[in-house]
C-alpha cells in the first residue's frame, strides 16, 4: 500500500468516526425525545389544567382557598418592576420587564410570570401554581433561574427556587409558557419548530459520513489486495 492509499485510508477512518459520533448525538436525542414523549403523556393522564380565562383574559387579581394573588407593574420605577403580592405582602420584585399599560388582566406580564391551576385527576386536588422568572430580564445568563410558589387547598403556600438546569418534573409544567417558551424535562427538540427534521437531517448526515468512509476504506483495501495478488 502506497503512501497515498495510506493517506485516504487514514481519511476514510476518519470519516467514519465522524459519521459514527453524529449517529451517537442522533440517537441520544432521539432516546430524549422518547422519554419526553412518554413523561409528557403519564403527566397529562394524572393533572388537568383549569382555565382561569374569563373574557378573554385572565385577572391578574385571583383568590384560591382564601389565598389573594396579585400581579402589578411599576413602570416608573428604574428599571421597570413586575411586583408579586401574596395575601397583600410583596413577595418577589421583577426587573427590568416593561408593561404595556393598554393590555389587560395577565397579558403583560407573561414574560415574567404565570398563574396556572391543576387538578390531580387521582386525588381530585386542586393547587395554584404562580410561576416566575427570577432572572432580570436585561440580564444575560446562560442559566436561567425560576421561583414557583404553590398553594394547596388548605391555603398553604410553598416556595421553591430552581434554575433551568435543576427543575424537577412537575417544575418544568410550571415554567412552560414564561416567555412563549415551551420547556422540556429531558429535551426541548419535541417542542421546537423543525426538531424532528433536524433529527432526521443530523441522522441522515451521519448515516452518508459512514457509508462514505466505509466505501472508500473498502474500495482502497480492495484494490491493495489486487494489486498484491
Amino acid at each position: 500500500m502506497n503512501k497515498r492509499q495510506k493517506l485516504w485510508l487514514k481519511i476514510s477512518g476518519s470519516f467514519f468516526i465522524i459519521g459514527l459520533v453524529i449517529m451517537v448525538i442522533a440517537a441520544y436525542f432521539l432516546i430524549q425525545s422518547v422519554r419526553e414523549n412518554f413523561y409528557q403523556k403519564a403527566f397529562d393522564k394524572r393533572y388537568d389544567f383549569t382555565s382561569l380565562e374569563e373574557d378573554g383574559m385572565i385577572d391578574a387579581v385571583q383568590v384560591f382557598h382564601g389565598v389573594k394573588i396579585n400581579t402589578f407593574g411599576q413602570n416608573e420605577s428604574d428599571p421597570p418592576t413586575i411586583i408579586l403580592e401574596i395575601n397583600d405582602e410583596e413577595e418577589a420584585e421583577l426587573k427590568g420587564y416593561k408593561v404595556n399599560p393598554d393590555e389587560e388582566g395577565m397579558k403583560p406580564y407573561s414574560d415574567a410570570i404565570l398563574y396556572k391551576q391543576m387538578t390531580d385527576k387521582q386525588t381530585g386536588k386542586e393547587e395554584f401554581i404562580v410561576s416566575l422568572q427570577t432572572t432580570p430580564a436585561n440580564e444575560n445568563d446562560s442559566t436561567t433561574k425560576y421561583r414557583t410558589y404553590t398553594i394547596n387547598e388548605n391555603g398553604i403556600i410553598k416556595k421553591s427556587d430552581f434554575t433551568s438546569d435543576t427543575k424537577s418534573k412537575l417544575e418544568t409544567q410550571w415554567i412552560r409558557g414564561i416567555s412563549k417558551e415551551t420547556q422540556g424535562y429531558y429535551t426541548d427538540l419535541p417542542y421546537q419548530d423543525g426538531g424532528a427534521s433536524s433529527l432526521l437531517f443530523l441522522s441522515l448526515i451521519g448515516a452518508l459520513f459512514m457509508a462514505g468512509g466505509f466505501w472508500v476504506g473498502r474500495s482502497i483495501i480492495i484494490k491493495d489486495k489486487g494489486a498484491a495478488a
